[in-house]
């Protein structure tokens, strides 16, 4: 005779005594401390990297900003340059010379400008550099033909965007870094201008 507490049937299982099958029941208490741990891990480790990323979103929000005003003062000084006469342009043989003719050729053909775009949006401690050169080929004494190059120079989160590091509008050793002799900065635009007959 079979015992009351064991069941017949054909699955294996259902066959265990109601003692055995009470056992391996699932608990209906809740969650383990494992799992738990394992949840506020997850839990913790996402909010974090969300954090982290809304906080590199908002900078990079605020680098194109400040990009965008530096462009449009580059663009608006471009285009004010690009419709002087050529006359005007090419003062001395180094050109554009606004600082003392005792400085290097290099540095007498550059000016600053302070860095304001159109709605006179304006970025602290930022200028544009202009530097205007005879084109390639041409005489230094009387081209016909001139580059012009405008440069924005500024600071964000303490890193100095641009060739002129310390933003003077001046060309000092190590800050042109591809030698090129032009202010490079990820906001800048060029132009080449010719004599009017």
């Amino acid at each position: 005779m079979k015992n009351r507490d064991t069941l017949a049937s054909p699955f294996p299982e259902a066959s265990l005594s109601v003692s055995a099958r009470e056992r391996r029941r699932p608990s209906e208490g809740g969650m383990t401390l494992v799992e738990v741990l394992i949840g506020t891990m997850l839990l913790v480790g996402g909010g974090g990297a969300l954090l982290v990323g809304m906080q590199q979103a908002t900078n990079h929000a605020d680098y194109l900003s400040q990009f965008q005003i530096a462009m449009q003062a580059a663009q608006g000084e471009l285009d004010r340059l690009a419709s002087t006469d050529f006359d005007t342009l090419l003062t001395t043989d180094c050109a554009y010379s606004l600082a003392p003719a005792s400085l290097p050729c290099a540095n007498r053909g550059i000016r600053t400008v302070t860095l304001a775009n159109r709605s006179a949006q304006e970025i602290a401690g930022a200028l544009l550099t202009v530097q205007i050169k005879p084109a390639p080929g041409e005489s230094p004494s009387a081209p016909s033909l001139l580059d012009i190059h405008v440069a924005a120079c500024w600071r964000f989160h303490g890193r100095a965007l641009g060739d002129n590091r310390n933003c003077n509008g001046q060309m000092e050793v190590g800050e042109d870094a591809d030698g090129d002799g032009w202010f490079d900065s990820p906001a800048m635009v060029s132009t080449r201008v010719g004599r009017r007959l």
